[in-house]
């Protein structure tokens, strides 16, 4: 006959091995954020004007990054496993441009035979990049997105840049991943939907033969 000690001695020590093993893998969760994926849902918010004349425009957005890895958490800490996004940025950066084409008076359409303009835009660098500066860790993103605009087979191709730069509270800390890299490329987008040489080479009539002013 076993002694009721004895059984609640080993219930006890199961219990203690299944709370070690618990916090184990809490800890392993926590420890960095090794794999750690990040959403980017940009924005683009800009002064509405009709400058576009409710001319169609269709927009294709792509993602051009080689690998969607985004650099290391930090690697002067603890935390340094790789950041990456977690999905596709391009559909919800093709909205954020429609919205800002919509804002400056343009009207986005489907591509088709009959819709002459076409704005193509590639993310093509989007990285995070922790620096320190003296006892205070800076989270620092950028974004580049390159954009190639066609009005009736005449093309205009501009560059643009998002960063930003958080000041982290302490030692250890993170930021918000989703948010640092969303408003990044939002500042982008931004730039490419208030860039009056864009808007002006997007509305204007062009023909095969010659440009109407």
């Amino acid at each position: 006959m076993k002694h009721p000690s004895t059984s609640r001695g080993r219930r006890l020590r199961a219990s203690a091995l299944f709370a070690a093993l618990a916090a184990c893998v809490v800890f392993v969760a926590l420890a960095g954020c090794a794999g750690q994926q990040a959403t980017v849902t940009p924005s683009v918010v800009v002064e509405k004007e009709t400058l576009g004349r409710g001319v169609e425009v269709s927009v294709a957005v792509a993602d051009a990054r080689p690998s969607a890895e985004v650099g290391l958490c930090n690697p002067a800490s603890s935390f340094a496993g790789k950041l990456s996004t977690a999905c596709d940025p391009a559909p919800a950066m093709r909205a954020a441009v429609e919205t800002g084409l919509r804002d400056k008076g343009f009207k986005p359409a489907a591509a088709s035979q009959s819709v002459v303009r076409t704005l193509t835009v590639k993310l093509t660098e989007l990285a995070y990049k922790p620096s320190q500066e003296g006892t205070q860790l800076a989270a620092k993103a950028v974004a580049v997105v390159t954009v190639v605009a066609d009005n009736n087979g005449q093309t205009l191709t501009k560059r643009y840049e998002g960063e930003t730069v958080w000041k982290l509270p302490a030692e250890g800390v993170e930021p918000e991943f989703d948010k640092l890299l969303s408003m990044t490329v939002s500042k982008a987008l931004s730039r490419l939907a208030s860039d009056y040489e864009l808007i002006h080479f997007l509305e204007k009539t062009i023909l095969r033969t010659r440009e109407l002013k």
